[in-house]
Parts: structure tokens; sequence; C-alpha cells
């Protein structure tokens, strides 16, 4: 039977903030908020947790998996951002864009993208980053769906989706936005929106020009 438990993202429950984080670190596949979909969540350096979130998501390991990170300069530990990527991040984290870029780690397959790459993000949620906080390091963070079904704006519709299939589910209401994170793709010069989100084309046309560095 799963666990269900709600939380006021402006007023933390840090004893709920914690067991997440402990059944992170256990192993266990987790539902929780993002500013814009339900994500599911869980160590992204273990292989069997990487293996069951791909199963559940019915999801190719070749497209890999977003990890979430707690701010830039834990991101900056995941992977290279060049210098408009960097900038990019500057402007747009936390919030609701997707930064690939070439990655530092080696992880189990089903998180890297093509030519070693890895999709990274902080969100714009207080929840979710006082989870990561609290459990140490940045943590996968694909929406809480059935591939090619719509991402789930609460944790009813996640629940709805992947049902008995996950360990937990942290409510907090419905998400901020109704739409999923912008993904830009940083691996190239310039960047490239590999997929339209949040964050709007028109805010992103001056980092996708190539720009000199004096």
């Amino acid at each position: 039977m799963n666990r269900r438990h709600t939380i006021d993202p402006e007023n933390l429950d840090f004893n709920l903030i914690q067991e997440v984080a402990a059944r992170i670190k256990e192993g266990q596949i987790i539902v929780l908020p993002t500013d814009t979909a339900y994500g599911l969540t869980g160590n992204p350096s273990d292989a069997s947790v990487v293996h069951r979130i791909l199963e559940v998501k019915q999801r190719a390991e070749k497209l890999g998996m977003p990890l979430l990170a707690a701010s830039l300069v834990q991101a900056q530990k995941l992977v290279s951002l060049p210098p408009p990527a960097e900038r990019i991040a500057k402007k747009f984290w936390p919030g609701a864009l997707t930064i690939i870029a070439p990655s530092h780690y080696e992880y189990p397959i089903g998180i890297l993208g093509p030519q070693n790459s890895l999709a990274v993000r902080v969100p714009n949620h207080p929840v979710t980053l006082a989870i990561i906080q609290a459990t140490g390091y940045p943590i996968i963070g694909t929406s809480a769906n059935i591939s090619n079904k719509p991402s789930p704006r609460t944790a009813e519709a996640a629940a709805i989706q992947l049902g008995r299939l996950v360990d937990f589910i942290l409510d907090a209401g419905p998400t901020q936005y109704s739409k999923d994170s912008t993904i830009i793709n940083c691996t190239v010069d310039p960047p490239q929106i590999v997929r339209s989100g949040v964050v709007a084309r028109a805010k992103l046309a001056p980092f996708l020009k190539v720009k000199k560095d004096k």
C-alpha cells in the first residue's frame, strides 16, 4: 500500500522532509512536487532505482533522465556549463528551465543522454529544494507519468497513472505551472531549444546567438 502525505509549501514540515530524504537514500522511488509537474525521483547513482523508474515510466534507456539540483553551484558539479549555459542558468534558475550539458560523472544506464550529456535543473519549489538539500545530493527529476501520457500537475493525477508502482507520494497541491520546463541543449553552440515550455523562446532568444566574450 502506498504511503501518501500532504505538505504545505509555505510552512514546511522538516520531519516529513527528512523522512522523504531517508526514503530516497534507502532506494525507494518517490512522487514529489516541482514548479512544473509532479516528478518521479530517487537516487541517480543506484542502478536498481534507475532501472525501476524506467520500468514504471515505460521509458527508453537511451533518452536519459534529468537530475534536480538545489543550486547553480551544485549543478556545476554535475555538468560542464560553457559560458552561454552559465549565463542562461544564472538568469533562469531556480526555475522552469532544463539545461543539457556534458556530464562530469558516469551514471547507471538510463540517466545520461547521447554523447555523455546530462539534463539538469534547479526547480523553483521550496519542497523540492528542501528534499534535495536534506538528501545531500542531486536527485532524479523525471515527470511522474507513463511515457507519452500527460505530465501530472497534481499528486492525484500522478497517483492515477502510477498507483501502486511507487513507494511514497508527497502532495503539495497543484503545481505553479500547467506546462513542462523548457529544455535547452547547451552541448552545441549556439544553444538550441529542444522542448518548448514555461520559459518562452523570446526570453531565451538573446542566449541562442553566438556571443563573443571580450
